[in-house]
């Protein structure tokens, strides 16, 4: 019964990556192991789309043992996991540090990596997780690697390490042999040719808007793909106006750092401390359906819902607080004012009725981080009322324009 329950979670995940339920699996056997790649039939150039990868332990006794896949043509880009059963699991790209067995030394990430681990594994027993990844455009095929360790024996001094498999042509990043699964990659500019409509060169191209915050006098968030596609940015609020332009961009994440032509002296910090917890009061503050609703600052308030996202998504947290166009990249607020996330979408009513999504503070300070930008954290817990937080927060706020 397990098993059939495993099937149909398998099927309902990649139905949404792919939009049919055919699946297609790649198996190695060797040495006491079984590991399983599960991947969508079809993939086009393009895609987000859902893999799992499951090993099973057919040994009498492991006192550990892991499981990795490397996209050797993930270089820049990198995915996300979800419904992991290991004990702990990591993921790697550049610039990351990963430890190499071969060199016997910390070696610097080239690609994507992925692996989970687990201690006392029973036999019989199968671990696996869910890798979400975008397919780069122009390649004609997927690569991935794939590798397996089991360390068996009672203790340190008579464990040996089982590998699978256990010689290959193939090497990953760190010197380790693998098995490398190929898959087709359908081409999307035949059919896009078939199904674009003409756009007449004289239709003047709408602007595109969204919510920005101030993390520094100059340094403002908001999501990747509010700006993706802009030719000139602007960010306005009440008594404040000036250009912007790009400095960061994750498209993974979907977040973006925008650096303003003019200062702004307000700026909001990041919570610091434990995390948001499931029930807490959160605000969501931006400017949604600016044409509709009025150029005006809107508030609306709510409660986290779940700390994980869609299919278990460990980077985004679930909200009820409404938000609409426009709100995507404005700051989610706790109950002292400080950000516990970025807004960036919400499930249609005919999906699944008032489930909002944001990204998760961390995930936004690790982006932060890594390019070297900027920010502020507060350890303040002294709650505050409602109307005190928008009045400061926002001085802090902008709508963003994309023109």
């Amino acid at each position: 019964m397990k098993n059939i329950l495993l099937f149909i979670y398998i099927c309902t995940a990649l139905t949404l990556a792919d939009g049919k339920q055919e699946i297609k699996h790649f198996i190695i056997e060797e040495n006491g192991i079984e590991i399983k790649v599960l991947y969508p039939n079809k993939i086009k150039e393009g895609d987000k789309i859902i893999l799992m990868g499951i090993m099973k332990n057919k040994y009498k006794y492991a006192r550990m043992g892991g499981l990795t896949l490397s996209f050797p043509q993930f270089r820049y880009t990198k995915g996300t996991y979800a419904k992991n059963t290991f004990d702990t699991i990591s993921s790697y790209s550049p610039p990351d540090k990963i430890y190499s067995g071969i060199v016997k030394k910390n070696i610097r990430s080239k690609y994507y990596m992925i692996e989970g681990w687990e201690n006392k594994w029973k036999k019989w027993q199968s671990k696996q997780f869910l890798v979400e990844v975008d397919i780069p455009s122009g390649i004609d095929n997927l690569l991935i690697d794939i590798r397996g360790i089991l360390v068996v024996g009672k203790n340190k001094s008579n464990s040996r390490e089982i590998p699978i498999p256990k010689k290959s042509r193939k090497k990953d990043q760190q010197g380790y042999a693998v098995n490398q699964l190929i898959i087709p990659i359908e081409k999307r500019s035949a059919y896009k040719k078939k199904i674009e409509k003409p756009v007449e060169k004289n239709t003047p191209k709408q602007s595109v808007t969204g919510t920005g915050f101030f993390i520094g006098t100059d340094t403002l968030i908001t999501n990747h793909h509010v700006v993706e596609e802009c030719k000139q940015i602007e960010v306005i609020r009440n008594g404040y106006r000036a250009e912007a332009k790009i400095k960061s961009l994750d498209k993974i994440n979907d977040l973006a750092v925008l650096k303003a032509t003019k200062n702004n002296q307000n700026f909001l910090k990041f919570r610091s401390g434990k995390g948001i917890r499931i029930g807490a009061t959160i605000i969501a503050i931006g400017y949604p359906l600016g044409d509709l609703l009025g150029t005006n600052i809107k508030l609306t308030l709510g409660n986290i819902s779940s700390l994980t996202g869609l299919v278990n998504d460990s980077t985004k947290l679930q909200l009820t607080a409404p938000v609409q166009h426009g709100n995507s990249g404005g700051p989610l607020l706790d109950n002292y004012g400080n950000v516990v996330g970025v807004i960036y979408a919400g499930l249609k009513n005919d999906v699944a009725q008032n489930v909002n999504l944001a990204i998760k503070s961390s995930v936004a300070r690790m982006f932060l981080d890594a390019n070297d930008v900027n920010y502020s954290l507060d350890s303040n817990r002294s709650k505050k009322e409602v109307v005190d937080i928008a009045d400061e927060a926002k001085k802090s706020i902008v709508q963003v324009i994309c023109k």
